[in-house]
């Protein structure tokens, strides 16, 4: 997993990078769906110079972020009285 270390360069924040294995760990799916996705036009933004794509850990960290459910108010009361 390619990793650069997180820091701020002249006011610059310098991103954590990982490739495509790590990014797919951070969310849980395979390498192979990160790739399809990336085809699709779906998914985490990504970064590729001279083809070697990675991933900025704080993107893939917002992406989990913003595709985080809460369940509904109906799923929240059937949870409490142990509906399944």
């Amino acid at each position: 997993m390619a990793r650069s270390t997180s820091a701020t360069t002249g006011g610059v924040s310098i991103p954590q990078l990982v490739d495509t294995r790590g990014a797919a760990e951070i969310l849980g799916r395979s390498p192979a769906t990160l790739k399809r996705w990336r085809c699709e036009g779906t998914g985490p933004s990504w970064i590729e110079i001279e083809g070697r794509v990675s991933y900025d850990v704080a993107v893939l960290l917002e992406y989990i972020r913003k595709n985080t459910r809460t369940p509904s108010v109906r799923a929240m009361l059937e949870d409490a009285r142990g509906i399944a």
